[in-house]
């Protein structure tokens, strides 16, 4: 019987994952079932219950805090709460580096002004 509040989608996409804190750890996971509110994972090492991960692939970030992570075949089931999703990066990206670009345009025409 299966008692989450959300439907789950059954995926299998590969990604990286970041457990944030004072020494960051980097691994390559799988995204097995994702919903509204969270995501599961697959990897081959843990994640300690409470800490907060990033996982990132294609053009997509997302941030949560684990809930649960188990022992599973040859891996660990990693379960996420997402707290952010960020979407389309590289836009968000080039969106970036265009106001950079514009706001070091108009601070060097202000210098100029000024002399």
């Amino acid at each position: 019987m299966d008692l989450r509040s959300q439907p789950r989608l059954e995926t299998n996409e590969p990604v990286h994952v970041t457990v944030l804190g004072e020494c960051d750890t980097r691994f390559l996971g799988r995204i097995t079932n994702t919903s509204t509110r969270g995501i599961g994972l697959l990897a081959d090492r843990p994640a300690p219950i409470g800490s907060a991960v990033k996982v990132e692939w294609g053009h997509t970030l997302l941030l949560g805090e684990v809930c649960h992570c188990r022992l599973e075949g040859a891996g660990y089931a990693i379960g996420l709460e997402l707290e952010h999703a960020l979407y389309h990066t590289e836009e968000l990206a080039r969106l970036a580096s265009n106001f950079l670009e514009e706001d070091s345009i108009s601070t060097d025409r202000e210098k100029a002004t000024e002399k």
